[in-house]
């Protein structure tokens, strides 16, 4: 059999063989490459593997537009936040005061005084880090107390559910308080929405995250907020102050 001249078709198959060898080695490579990368991504969709307590928990949702206030007031925010041009579609009101401030300094003067109190809502969810107060002078705004958000990208999905909440709960309070007098036949109760984990840090650049408050039905003390994604402990308050 004589051999193959050049540029005959023996000499192609050599360099379609040497082609396809070099794509096949370049395949391996890449997924040498993307296999950590995927698995990674893979664990970090799984839900955290948390222990899940089968006692009673329920998920509580509270509105933007679930004021703490009367009607009356309501309606006096609402007119204040209105005739002053601030957007208050974000703001849940939870105080008003109001008086009238006598000043004690020259030039003398006495003005009507209005303190309206926010929790702030992003994406329709409670951001628990968020608390406001407006204060108005003779029904014109004069300044704003805490920082407003600039909102998030962060889904509105939570990871955890009430059962895994209501167990990280009662951990925690085994944790901290263990002599701590609580009947685990009452119902937990937890809220989903996000916590700026650098309020009261002194960062004034804002850190949301899907996050939870949890406690007891019905009563304030103790509570607990937890990370979303891992179901870490971010603050716990038993509700207990010591005065010296």
């Amino acid at each position: 059999m004589s051999a193959p001249r050049p540029g005959g078709r023996g000499c192609n198959l050599r360099q379609e063989v040497a082609v396809k060898c070099q794509m096949k080695n370049n395949f391996l490579v890449a997924v040498l490459v993307l296999a950590p990368l995927l698995l990674a991504c893979s664990k970090a969709d799984t839900p955290p593997a948390l222990p899940t307590d089968q006692g009673c928990s329920e998920i509580s949702i509270i509105s933007v537009t679930e004021h703490s206030l009367s009607s009356s007031e309501v309606a006096t925010a609402n007119s204040l936040f209105a005739r002053n041009n601030l957007d208050a579609r974000n703001y849940r009101y939870v105080r008003y005061l109001r008086e009238s401030v006598q000043t004690y300094y020259p030039p003398y003067a006495s003005f009507d005084s209005q303190l309206v109190g926010v929790e702030e809502y992003t994406n329709g969810l409670r951001i628990f880090t968020g608390q406001s107060n407006f204060h108005f002078k003779n029904g014109v705004f004069d300044f704003r107390s805490g920082h407003p958000s600039s909102g998030t990208h962060l889904n509105t999905v939570p990871t955890l559910n009430a059962g895994q909440l209501r167990s990280r709960l009662r951990a925690t309070v085994t944790q901290f308080d263990p002599s701590l007098p609580m009947t685990w036949l009452q119902c937990v109760s937890a809220e989903f929405g996000y916590y700026d984990l650098n309020a009261g840090t002194g960062n004034a650049t804002e850190n949301l995250v899907k996050a939870w408050k949890v406690t007891l039905k019905s009563q304030a003390y103790p509570f607990a907020y937890y990370e979303d994604n891992d179901g870490k402990l971010i603050y716990y308050d038993n509700g207990i102050r010591t005065f010296r």
